[in-house]
């Protein structure tokens, strides 16, 4: 059902639910239990805010599902004097059975959704913590691209018979140059080969940089300090104690450990039912970190859940560990 703007009543609240897509978006705007607009428009802020602005008599608020295009719709609303609700897509209910989607659809349901308060919203960081965080990430992104090259090598390697023992952990300068001095007889695979070891070279170097780049950051004065009180924890260097800042930002916003948990992907799965109980795995739904610092992250939840966790902790080192971990936490606090 639809009615006129004229009919909307002077001051109601209204609810813009926004799909975005690379080159139009689907705006749908409604009342709490009337839509009054619903169309497919290009996809930029000057046309959406033509059109929000034929509204301006009424309290606004916006929603769109957090993904590809990032928070700077988010910033732009919210500077506009709109409320803005940036949802996860993985925790927007469903309609079982519902086979049929379509943009229209999928903006109609935000809007609906948002109206009736059923929306979760994800934590939009500040301009500066977004370019500040990249640094961390990128690192990441060009290790797993390393690691990527590495395995084509050994598969290479192991496609054509030959076998090298293989260093533990990171590969050696040594063991590059015994790739190098690798000789197939053949220019057309040598040349080949060759390329995948200048790409891990050249990956290599930019780690580097970008460590470097991650190093300087850690002694701005904005990070200084809390960097020294986590690297002062056996076990925590600088990458660990940057991704911990950068990846968590204000942790006075997760008022339970379980948030925390939540938040970085460590919440296991569950399937109850009566006086049936069965635990599954980890669902990994939160954040894509390393595994170091998931395990940074898993010690914290298991001391914070409950003061009752010290009885488990045997040993004095780890016991030492977590109090420092707790210690750093209440001072950022």
């Amino acid at each position: 059902m639809r009615r006129p703007k004229e009919q909307v009543a002077e001051g109601e609240d209204l609810f813009v639910g926004i799909d975005l897509h690379k080159i139009r978006w689907h705006v749908t705007i409604r009342t709490f239990d009337v839509e009054l607009f619903s169309a497919s428009i290009p996809g930029t802020w000057e046309t959406l805010q033509r059109v929000l602005s034929r509204y301006s008599g009424h309290p606004l608020q916006a929603v769109y599902e957090a993904g590809y295009f990032g928070f700077r719709l988010h910033d732009r609303l919210v500077a506009h004097n709109i409320p803005c609700i940036v949802t996860p897509p993985s925790l927007v209910p469903q309609e079982y059975g519902n086979r049929v989607k379509t943009d229209r659809r999928d903006s109609s349901k935000l809007a609906h959704l948002l109206a009736k308060g059923m929306l979760k919203r994800v934590w939009v960081p500040s301009e500066e913590e977004l370019y500040h965080r990249q640094v961390i990430r990128r690192r990441r992104q060009l290790v797993r691209d390393r690691v990527r090259t590495q395995s084509r090598i050994k598969a290479e390697l192991s496609f054509f018979g030959i076998r090298l023992e293989e260093p533990r952990g990171r590969w050696t300068l040594i063991y590059f140059e015994t790739l190098q001095s690798i000789r197939f007889g053949n220019r057309w695979m040598q040349e080949s080969f060759n390329r995948l070891l200048e790409q891990y070279e050249f990956l290599s170097a930019q780690i580097d940089k970008q460590t470097q780049l991650l190093r300087e950051l850690s002694e701005t004065e904005l990070y200084q300090e809390r960097v020294k009180i986590l690297q002062s924890t056996p076990g925590v260097g600088l990458i660990s104690a940057m991704e911990l800042l950068l990846e968590l930002q204000d942790v006075s916003r997760f008022r339970r450990a379980e948030q925390l948990a939540a938040y970085v992907g460590l919440t296991p799965s569950q399937y109850s039912s009566a006086d049936k109980v069965r635990m599954g795995r980890i669902t990994g739904i939160g954040k894509n970190t390393s595994d170091q610092i998931n395990f940074i992250f898993a010690c914290l939840f298991f001391v914070c859940h409950s003061f009752t966790s010290f009885l488990f902790i045997k040993t004095r080192p780890l016991l030492i560990w977590c109090l420092n971990m707790i210690f750093y936490f209440k001072l950022i606090h």
